[in-house]
């Protein structure tokens, strides 16, 4: 009868360890799913960064729940709105200088010159293998530079809401 209990344990234990690792593999086949998916919004230039978190002015990271604060990539134009911008304007930027490179683990960094009406700045968009958050500071040239972070997805499939009135 201990020989049954102990057999059946075992089975139980086995089939645990099974069930927790197919678990993993599908966590990490998502991951690089959607890192591709980002990857190729990034390489067509047709993108969408949702602010999700950013470093309030005292240091803090706070947690953004508004659909207005984004910064979105349009063949072209880069488009900043809301907090990336520092200011309430819909601020539609020209790219000047364009950099990708990929390390040798395969996260991306992408580096742009933006310059528009309002806002003239340098964009550093890190984007680690492995997912599709990615890290974002916008450098003015004037005032101080703003950290956040988001998923990038294509702007298709995209929930933002960019203002009218573009600048």
């Amino acid at each position: 009868m201990k020989r049954i209990f102990f057999l059946m344990g075992l089975v139980c234990i086995t089939l645990s360890v099974s069930f927790a690792q197919n678990k993993k593999a599908e966590k990490e086949a998502a991951a690089k799913a959607q890192f591709e998916k980002a990857v190729a919004a990034v390489e067509a230039k047709d993108f969408v960064i949702i602010v999700d978190s950013y470093e309030a002015g005292n240091g803090i990271i706070e947690t953004n729940t508004d659909v207005t604060n984004f910064i979105s990539y349009e063949k072209d134009f880069v488009i900043l709105q809301g907090f990336p911008a520092g200011n309430g304007h819909t601020n539609k930027v020209t790219v000047s200088d364009y950099k990708q490179v990929a390390d040798k683990k395969g996260n991306i960094k992408i580096e742009m010159q933006c310059k528009g009406s309002f806002v003239t700045a340098k964009v550093e968009i890190s984007l680690k293998n492995g997912g599709n958050y990615a890290d974002i500071i916008v450098s003015p040239t004037k005032g101080d530079a703003k950290r956040f972070s988001g998923e990038v997805i294509p702007r298709a499939e995209s929930k933002y809401f960019k203002r009218p009135g573009e600048v």
